[in-house]
């Protein structure tokens, strides 16, 4: 048997039981939204739909700039360092004495 259908041997039961799973939670909402979205997509006027597009890309590109913004001001505010300090670790005591174990229980 080779490595290939051995791994194929340990996955095969666990997809069977995650995938009615994932498809329930993952792949049903998901094509219930985008058929519901494609429905309403379709049923927009060409001007509209291309004014919805043009407003929803607009708002995502400056959301975005403030974030990168944002992130650029406080890297150069030095917000973003933070002071590392540095614990030296301790020796432990140990003792090698059985007796010294079973006096300690």
């Amino acid at each position: 048997m080779s490595i290939k259908q051995k791994i194929q041997n340990l996955v095969s039961p666990l997809y069977n039981l995650v995938s009615p799973l994932y498809n329930k939670v993952w792949h049903g909402p998901k094509g219930k939204l985008s058929a519901k979205v494609r429905k309403v997509c379709d049923e927009m006027p060409h001007k509209q739909r291309l004014t919805v597009v043009t407003v929803l890309l607009t708002a995502f590109v400056l959301i975005a700039f403030f974030v990168f913004g944002h992130a650029c001001y406080k890297m150069g505010a030095g917000h973003a360092r933070q002071a590392i300090e540095i614990e030296h670790i301790q020796q432990l005591e140990l003792s090698t004495n059985v007796s010294d174990y079973e006096t300690a229980r």
